[in-house]
């Protein structure tokens, strides 16, 4: 237990670190475990003074204090480096205690039993360090379980953690499971339900009754049948974005003019536009309306022009034809969206390539932009 004050009894631990630097823990007054934390940061981490006080801070308890260097080494080996080790302890620091053999290590290892090792396994605990705070047989086991149940092997269970690292360490094995009832009795098969997560795991994560909602509001207010492709697809992007933010998404089409009827349709052809940042969205159709000048509708019915990458697709493009175009370089014009859906190798043969000499300068900077 961490104790700050007055001392009940007097208790010394000694270790010497990697550096010589020695940890040592008595509860006489004004020594505490939280002076030694910052002494350690700072020697053995590299931490500044104020990081080290801002990580110790958050050591709530401590049950038996370890060597922490036993620690640091052990997740060297898995894997991490040093600045991977700074970042896991800053954000939780009593990490550094936890004993290797009993707590770390089965972890790491039921991890690396389903196939993620090396640089996959520490790219998804560095995105949700809250797993090694978890107990291995009352969360984390029963969500893999869970997962692989669900998903059929194990290949499927680490593709969808390393898209959604958190899964692993989610505390709700209720949800995952009511959420999976839901979807069944919503006439569901599990084939259906399998592929649905694994194009959009977060549907695990939202409340029951949200998803709920969500299939309603999808069968009743967009118009699509739960048995059409594209119902579970408008469903996962739906469901993972708040009302609030669906609706400021909508509003912003309807600020370049769209109706209610555009908005459904683009939906139905193409619902992963919903998950484009605000930015994105108010950037793409300033340039498709106001430079291109086509209607919401045309965009609607072709809402791929939204979803190509702004900066290596969509502006570099248009930048190019529209110059190539107004010159009158190339004899065989064609239409935006087309060039649009060329592929590179294409696009640069035929919009690109032929104008290198009349347009240096605009072919050096449309190169750089795509990045080839």
């Amino acid at each position: 237990m961490l104790v700050k004050g007055r001392a009940i009894s007097s208790l010394i631990f000694k270790f010497e670190g990697n550096n010589g630097f020695l940890f040592q823990y008595s509860t006489v007054a004004a020594t505490t475990p939280t002076h030694l934390i910052v002494n350690y940061l700072i020697n053995s981490l590299g931490f500044s003074k104020q990081e080290a006080i801002s990580a110790s801070a958050k050591v709530t308890r401590i049950n038996s204090f370890k060597n922490p260097d036993i620690s640091v080494n052990f997740l060297k080996q898995t894997g991490f480096n040093d600045t991977h080790i700074k970042i896991l302890v800053s954000k939780s620091p009593e990490l550094l205690f936890h004993d290797v053999e009993k707590n770390l290590k089965p972890k790491l290892q039921c991890l690396m039993e389903l196939g993620l090792s090396g640089s996959d396994l520490v790219s998804v605990l560095m995105r949700d360090c809250s797993f090694f705070n978890r107990g291995l047989d009352t969360h984390i086991r029963p969500v893999i379980n869970c997962l692989r149940n669900l998903l059929g092997s194990d290949e499927n269970v680490v593709k969808v953690i390393k898209r959604t690292s958190w899964l692993i360490s989610y505390n709700s094995c209720m949800t995952i499971e009511g959420n999976l009832n839901l979807l069944r009795s919503f006439g569901c098969s599990n084939d259906k339900i399998k592929n649905f997560v694994l194009t959009c795991p977060k549907i695990l994560k939202i409340s029951t009754k949200r998803l709920e909602e969500t299939l309603h509001r999808v069968e009743k207010d967009v118009g699509i049948s739960r048995d059409a492709v594209m119902f579970y697809h408008i469903v996962g992007v739906l469901a993972c974005f708040s009302e609030s933010t669906v609706d400021m998404k909508f509003g912003i089409f309807k600020s370049f003019g769209w109706s209610d009827t555009d908005i459904l349709t683009m939906l139905q052809k193409l619902p992963y536009c919903v998950g484009l940042s605000e930015a994105r969205i108010q950037t793409a159709l300033t340039i498709l309306m106001e430079e291109l000048g086509y209607k919401s509708i045309y965009i609607a019915t072709h809402p791929s022009l939204l979803a190509y990458s702004l900066e290596k697709r969509l502006i570099p493009r248009y930048e190019m034809w529209k110059l190539v175009n107004e010159k009158n370089l190339i004899t065989s014009r064609r239409e935006f969206y087309t060039v649009m859906t060329w592929p590179k190798s294409k696009f640069l043969e035929k919009y690109v390539l032929p104008v290198k000499a009349e347009l240096p300068d605009l072919y050096d900077l449309y190169i750089k932009r795509i990045g080839k």
